[in-house]
């Protein structure tokens, strides 16, 4: 029986232009038979340490998502509450929707998240109590998207993009963020490769070679 963090919600964020891509990344299927999408998968994940999951993105994904791509996940789903802004507006819209005051924020292009580590970020989120919590990759700098957010955080979010900020982590001079090192995960077991994101054709069928494998 998977451990749910009762003070936990999640949000999967099926957003995004894929322009790399060249098709919404939540359609992707990854998984055994190749015939689970993203979204699918990141749901899963999500459900297994949240008590609640819900979906974010701009109106026409979210359309798409009530057409059938999660069909039979039990969703809802909001769309931006500020459109064409970007993941930070539709962190917004989470915390807004949300009674929880932790969130988890999960984007739907890492094919290699585990549960594990998604356990691993909500006991630190909960034990430090910042406004964010997120992990340093080994490469790339911090990861946003596979975060966790409270719910007083709204303010300083609203306050960024009102100054005409898109990018994440513009918001957090205004709170106070628990960084999880690189060098600390590494030590607690956590492999590079959950960090993997699909951006590309290229980086769908690496991972998709590497889970065939």
């Amino acid at each position: 029986m998977p451990y749910r963090y009762p003070e936990l919600a999640a949000f999967v964020l099926a957003g995004g232009a894929s322009r790399r891509m060249g098709r919404p990344k939540h359609e992707l299927t990854f998984g055994e038979g190749d015939n689970t999408t993203m979204l699918a998968a990141t749901v899963r994940v999500a459900r297994s340490v949240a008590r609640t999951v819900a979906v974010l993105g701009p109106l026409e994904r979210l359309s798409s998502v009530s057409n059938g791509v999660a069909c039979g996940l039990d969703l809802t789903a909001f769309p931006d509450e500020i459109p064409g802004r970007g993941p930070l507006a539709a962190i917004l819209t989470g915390l807004a929707r949300t009674r929880a005051e932790f969130n988890l924020v999960l984007g739907c292009d890492l094919p290699f998240m585990s549960a594990h580590f998604l356990r691993h970020l909500a006991g630190c989120a909960l034990e430090s109590q910042a406004d964010v919590t997120l992990a340093e990759t080994p490469s790339e700098g911090f990861q946003p998207l596979a975060a966790i957010y409270r719910r007083r955080a709204r303010a300083a979010i609203r306050a960024s993009l009102a100054q005409g900020h898109n990018k994440v982590t513009s918001c957090f001079p205004r709170v106070k963020v628990r960084i999880l090192t690189w060098p600390a995960l590494a030590r607690a077991g956590f492999r590079p490769s959950i960090f993997d994101n699909l951006n590309t054709p290229e980086d769908y069928e690496r991972a998709l070679g590497r889970i065939r494998t």
